[in-house]
């Protein structure tokens, strides 16, 4: 197994470096220690300072699961949760009636402009700097723009437009707290605009190899740039910039794809962004912990929490029979008691909506739920089927679609499909919906791909959900209106 050189390691040597003090509007108070622009005047200092942004951006362990499963696979067809005392979190995702109190949500909030905020430190540091080269003035501020527009996408996916938070050169206290309680949420050109630029910025100074693992690249900068266009329907952009990455010749599709999610598979040119993990507690995934059934036969230094992750039958059949990615689901085991459990269907045939799906292969030297698989958030595989989702939106069914759908069916060893089996723009449509399902179940993207497609209500209401067209996105988090005079409020909330 390959000795991994994480950032996040790095990251608690280095706290005392970071600041804490440049989105007061997100806390009750603001803090100012010191000036960095005059304790940070190399390099190291800032570097010091980009980890600390790094770490703020990343969500693993609880922010893994609860952006990922909560807010956006169990309000889909693909998963639900039951069981623990994360049952009664859980339920009002799968149910549709989270409010605006819903803390989850404001956790989200704060983290993803902790991370803004402390990359918008960096930005204005490394302005300052003197006697550095100008192309690494230039990498370590594609970083800081990365992660400031990567924190943005992710807070534009669950809320839609957001304030645009950035710190005018020596500002005071006053002022700063001023802005956080006072900016509108950005328009929809602006902001997309905002995310536009920092992402070019970042492409254009990153370079291309991720080193170490988890560092932002020109392949991960352009990956979250077509995931943006895939959300806002932008589908010349999209196609483009998924082209752009393509281009790069550095990515492939990994050949075993059950071996990918695995500690021992992390070593792939899959993985284009990705949270890095480690088997400790603050930096780990914890996910297979919630998705071991009772009393499964775990190693003793596994937990398997009362927490339950549960994969609906119906989305279990959707699969072809031989397809590879059926190999990360258990649908029977034999418990520490000997006896057969069926999870698919009983002996009747009902459905149980209870397999468990093992993506994230267990971590043979987990601690507890201490798993060090790192979790990804977009892959080649993604990037791919954005380019063929974009070019039937353009021109209709089309050979390089199919081209590209089949890169990522033959990589589960199913069979090309043909250009002549889709005879119109909605038959692909709808086939490329139903294969992003099967390729990225367990990863967090099925909600944004339904609502990107007009099915994500509908979907929810044939599960016998109360959804409402407003609830394509969250409400904004009561305490952050309460702070901000200025911040509107989602329709429907």
């Amino acid at each position: 197994m390959k000795t991994k050189q994480y950032i996040s390691l790095a990251v608690t040597a280095l706290m005392a470096l970071t600041l804490t003090g440049c989105y007061g509007f997100l806390k009750e108070e603001v803090y100012t220690e010191y000036d960095p622009s005059q304790v940070l005047q190399d390099e190291d200092g800032v570097n010091a300072l980009l980890a600390g942004a790094y770490a703020d951006s990343r969500m693993v362990a609880y922010d893994s699961r609860n952006y990922t499963y909560m807010m956006n696979e169990f309000c889909t067809d693909i998963a639900f949760e039951t069981g623990g005392g994360l049952e009664a979190n859980c339920v009002p995702y799968i149910n549709f009636t989270w409010d605006v109190g819903n803390g989850f949500l404001n956790t989200h909030w704060n983290k993803m402009y902790g991370a803004i905020s402390k990359a918008n430190s960096v930005l204005t540091v490394a302005k300052s700097l003197q006697g550095v080269p100008e192309e690494t003035v230039k990498k370590i501020m594609g970083e800081a723009r990365f992660i400031r527009a990567s924190s943005y996408y992710y807070l534009y996916n669950i809320f839609g437009t957001t304030p645009i938070i950035e710190i005018p050169e020596g500002a005071t206290p006053e002022e700063i707290e001023k802005l956080g309680s006072s900016t509108p949420r950005a328009t929809q050109e602006v902001f997309v605009k905002y995310i536009v630029d920092d992402l070019e910025y970042a492409a254009a100074n990153l370079p291309v190899v991720e080193n170490p693992i988890g560092r932002a690249t020109k392949g991960a900068a352009l990956a979250v740039l077509t995931k943006l266009y895939m959300h806002d329907k932008n589908w010349d952009a999209a196609a483009k910039t998924a082209k752009e990455v393509i281009d790069l010749k550095h990515y492939s599709l990994y050949p075993d794809y059950v071996k990918m999610f695995s500690v021992e598979g992390e070593d792939n040119m899959e993985y284009i962004y990705r949270n890095p993990c480690l088997a400790v507690s603050g930096y780990q995934n914890n996910y297979m912990a919630h998705a071991f059934p009772p009393s499964y036969p775990v190693q003793s230094n596994w937990d398997n929490f009362g927490a339950q992750f549960r994969t609906y039958t119906a989305f279990y059949d959707t699969f072809e029979e031989g397809d590879a990615r059926l190999g990360c689901f258990v649908t029977h085991y034999v418990n520490t008691a000997g006896e057969e459990v069926e999870l698919l269907r009983d002996e009747t045939g009902k459905a149980l909506d209870n397999v468990r799906s093992f993506k994230y292969k267990p971590d043979p030297n987990a601690v507890a739920e201490h798993h060090g698989n790192d979790l990804v958030l977009i892959r080649y595989a993604d990037i791919l089927l954005c380019r063929a989702e974009a070019l039937n939106e353009l021109n209709g069914p089309n050979a390089e679609s199919l081209e590209l759908i089949n890169q990522v069916r033959g990589r589960a060893g199913l069979k090309n499909l043909a250009l002549s089996e889709f005879g119109s723009k909605e038959s692909l449509r709808d086939f490329i919906l139903a294969e992003r399902g099967r390729e990225f179940f367990s990863e967090g993207l099925r909600r944004e791909d339904l609502i990107r497609h007009g099915k994500f209500i509908s979907s929810a209401r044939e599960r016998g959900k109360n959804a409402q067209d407003f609830h394509v996105l969250y409400p904004i988090p009561l305490s952050q209106i309460q702070t901000n005079s200025e911040l509107k409020q989602n329709p429907g909330y």
